[in-house]
């Protein structure tokens, strides 16, 4: 009987290791950042308790981003009161060009519910990084100024305390983001 007893503690014991070695770790995807407004004021996430959507893009992108943030624009006009509960966000990838007034001429053409920011480029590295965004500059020449960045494209939801909620394709954004509110 004794036997047995030892025999079953070892199998736990084991079967707890065993558990451990191949359980995925958790990925962490976004926390709080601290960035400047197209006002060129202050802006902290933890600051602001309530949910946020937020979206990476660039001004100067030619084509994907003004469509997105149009996709995001429209959702805010359909659901006017979504904004007691949501703060929308657009930060920059190209903190170089992406200066406040740059933000400001570029929201001016959408919701005025729509906050960008913008910051240092290790300050947007940092973002970028925190929330898995992908993001490369092709720039033909250091001197190249009308160079193209490719970037991940997608919607992403964090909650008050800007822990992950999930994150949503811009092709699914409409079907998905009204499953949440």
């Amino acid at each position: 009987m004794f036997s047995l007893v030892i025999f079953i503690l070892i199998c736990l014991t084991l079967i707890e290791v065993l558990k451990s070695k191949y359980e995925k770790p958790e990925i962490k995807i976004g926390e709080r950042f601290i960035l400047k407004d197209k006002n060129n004021e202050v802006f902290d996430s933890a600051s602001h308790k309530t949910n946020k959507l937020v979206y990476f893009g660039y001004t100067y992108c030619p084509d994907i981003c003004p469509f997105d943030i149009l996709k995001l624009s429209n959702f805010i006009d359909e659901n006017p009161k979504i904004i007691e509960s949501l703060k929308f966000i657009f930060i920059t990838v190209d903190p170089e060009r992406d200066k406040p007034d740059q933000l400001t001429s570029f929201l001016e053409n959408f919701n005025p519910a729509i906050i960008g920011l913008t910051g240092s480029k290790k300050e947007i590295k940092k973002v970028t990084n925190n929330f898995r965004v992908y993001v490369k500059k092709n720039k033909s020449s250091l001197k190249d100024e009308n160079y193209l960045i490719d970037h991940s494209s997608l919607f992403f939801l964090i909650d008050q305390n800007d822990n992950y909620i999930s994150h949503f394709r811009p092709s699914d954004f409409n079907s998905k983001i009204k499953s949440y509110f």
